[in-house]
């Protein structure tokens, strides 16, 4: 049974990113991801990401754990709809983050200066199609470095509230 979560206006999420975020999970979450994109997710350790295309338009699929994915797509596309006629249990909602888009470079070197990571993650290297969970001065974020149209891009996800705190820190 897919749930359906109904999506936040676009004034309530002002965002520093030209990528709509979904999140979608359930016991049928990994079927749903390759169902959607390819079968090479499965091959995915969590905090890994791929490239994939959705709706003929190119995506960024991460997983963030077994049957829990989030995926980046250029516009307001049908993405709940593609979902919803899957006949698996799945759950789908926009993703209420606040993202900030870093130049790669600069934001590699803030983030390896300012975070703080639990021991299994790294910064350094941060290779792309990976992402890291980590703290900048207490609050939770996750730095997603991944390929957008074919250019590496690091982006910064957290917490609306949190969103201005972050930004301070960093530049």
């Amino acid at each position: 049974m897919t749930q359906i979560t109904s999506a936040p206006s676009l004034e309530a999420a002002p965002r520093d990113s030209d990528t709509f975020l979904w999140d979608f999970a359930g016991v049928d979450g990994l079927q749903a991801a390759i169902a959607l994109f390819t079968p090479a997710i499965s091959r995915l350790s969590p905090f890994q990401s791929l490239t994939a295309e959705f709706d003929q338009q190119p995506c960024s699929v991460l997983r963030l754990c077994d049957n829990n994915f989030r995926v980046a797509l250029p516009g307001p596309m049908s993405f709940e709809a593609a979902i919803a006629a899957l006949p698996l249990n799945i759950w789908v909602k926009p993703c209420p983050a606040a993202v900030l888009v870093l130049p790669v470079d600069f934001g590699l070197a803030r983030l390896s200066a300012i975070a703080t990571i639990k021991p299994i993650y790294r910064l350094s290297p941060f290779p792309c199609e990976r992402a890291v969970p980590a703290r900048i001065n207490g609050l939770g974020i996750l730095a997603w470095h991944h390929c957008w149209y074919g250019q590496p891009r690091l982006e910064i996800q957290t917490a609306q509230a949190n969103i201005q705190a972050i930004y301070q820190e960093i530049y």
